[in-house]
């Protein structure tokens, strides 16, 4: 190739390239519907920039500073947001679906109804973060800390919680089931719910081995064949709650309410009921078959269904 072809070819390339990371003219700050798909954008200061509807899928957005930008309804799946500032942050109704969140800050942003389908968003600080509405099936959380986070009808169905805080959270109405009934729920092995609202939530297929309930609200929540082995559920509030078919093995329910609750064909071995009130509670089915109370321990405060006698499988623990 001669050398004068070869030196308009460098030319070509780096115009190329230099147009295909290049901004819309007046943009930022007025980035409207900006089309930026594909786009290296790490490093460009867009903090207050108006980005609403904008095309940002699959960009390069990587230590960014989106401080208080507005992205509401901005297309943002697949983008890559590792350690961007988005403090302060509208994303109100944003695609996130499958983009990369990690290390991201996010105080005081606004997620409203944002969809965040698998996204990865692990050990993040979410406390300070509005969520009302937000999609996560499927979502990467492990870690994260959402104590006092309003999650009401939020949608977590299949995400991965595992180790989360989720203490005192209010998840009134929140779905944790998978779309699909043959998936599994969402994995909140570990997790802490201390004193969580969960009232109206959907926790079919949940796995919440080890989960720390300590004064939760359970109500008439269903929790048919959950996998509750180990839980904490100390002065958990489960009146009237569906547990029919589930794993309670070596659970905590010391001074649990189970008034009313439903816990045929449940397994309860090892169980701490010491205190527990289970007036009213359905334990025994057709043909006697029921909870299965193997090695589960109580004491004088026990409070058994009326008629009811604690079986010879079970460990009396006195006062």
């Amino acid at each position: 190739m001669p050398k004068y072809a070869s030196v308009f070819l460098c030319i070509t390339l780096f115009i190329g390239v230099a147009c295909s990371s290049s901004l819309p003219s007046g943009c930022p700050p007025q980035c409207l519907g900006a089309l930026l798909h594909k786009r290296a954008l790490s490093g460009i200061d867009f903090e207050g920039v108006n980005l609403r509807n904008a095309v940002l899928i699959q960009a390069q957005l990587d230590s960014t500073n989106l401080r208080n930008a507005d992205l509401s309804g901005a297309d943002l799946s697949q983008a890559d947001l590792a350690s961007a500032d988005l403090r302060g942050a509208r994303l109100v109704g944003a695609n996130l679906q499958g983009a990369n969140l990690s290390s991201v800050l996010l105080d005081e942003a606004d997620l409203s109804g944002a969809n965040l389908t698998e996204a990865r968003l692990a050990r993040i600080d979410l406390t300070r973060v509005k969520l009302t509405a937000a999609v996560f099936v499927k979502a990467i959380l492990i870690g994260c800390d959402l104590r006092g986070a309003d999650l009401r009808g939020i949608n977590l169905g299949g995400a991965d919680l595992r180790g989360a805080n989720l203490s005192w959270a209010y998840m009134k109405g929140a779905n944790l089931t998978a779309e699909n009934p043959r998936d599994p729920g969402a994995d909140l092995r570990g997790a802490n719910l201390t004193g969580a609202i969960l009232t109206g939530a959907s926790l079919g297929g949940v796995n919440l081995r080890g989960a720390i309930f300590d004064h939760a609200e359970l109500s008439g929540v269903t929790l048919r064949g959950v996998n509750l082995q180990g839980a904490i559920f100390e002065r958990a509030n489960l009146r009237g709650a569906n547990l029919q078919n589930s794993l309670l093995d070596g659970a905590n329910l010391n001074s649990a309410t189970l008034m009313l609750a439903n816990l045929l064909g449940s397994s309860l071995k090892g169980a701490d009921l010491r205190g527990a009130d289970l007036r009213q509670s359905t334990l025994l089915g057709e043909n006697l078959v029921g909870a299965d109370f193997t090695g589960a321990r109580y004491d004088n405060a026990t409070q058994w269904p009326k008629g009811f006698a604690p079986p010879n499988t079970t460990i009396y623990l006195g006062n």
